[in-house]
């Protein structure tokens, strides 16, 4: 029996293999989790919308269909009761417009999507247990992560 809520996690992609890795992955970190997916922008803003209580993080694919990881950025920052919830981007693109746009826009950490299962599972553990994405950036160093 835990006497710790589990850690509310909100994961929005719609690649179902990424999904399900990160699902594996997720299982590999030793942390009680409470995993909700969306499979595009727009269902994930409808669970937001729809919640009693806020996600404790956010992982959001920046290329989705019907509305992308920027736009969704967009919405969940302007919502007052979201605000300091952080969103950590997840993408195959380290293009500069798309990280510096994240930046801007109050992502609290940008993530080159992990080429291994192993790089994967490291990147949650610096996420969810060294609490990295959970503060606000100093600085595009600490916050765009490349493989």
């Amino acid at each position: 029996m835990s006497f710790f809520a589990p850690l509310r996690i909100l994961l929005a992609d719609d690649d179902h293999d990424d999904t399900f890795l990160f699902q594996e992955a997720l299982a590999q970190i030793p942390l009680e989790t409470d995993l909700s997916i969306a499979e595009n922008g727009v269902e994930l803003l409808q669970i937001l919308k729809d919640a009693n209580d806020k996600p404790d993080i956010i992982f959001l694919d920046m290329n989705m269909p019907v509305k992308n990881g920027l736009e969704c950025l967009e919405a969940i920052r302007s919502t007052a009761r979201y605000e300091q919830v952080p969103i950590v981007i997840l993408s195959t693109s380290v293009s500069q417009h798309l990280w510096e746009s994240a930046y801007r826009n109050g992502a609290s950490l940008y993530i080159q999507k992990p080429n291994s299962f192993n790089s994967l599972i490291e990147i949650l553990k610096k996420c969810l247990l060294d609490r990295t994405g959970a503060t606000t950036p100093d600085g595009v160093e600490q916050f765009l992560i490349i493989n």
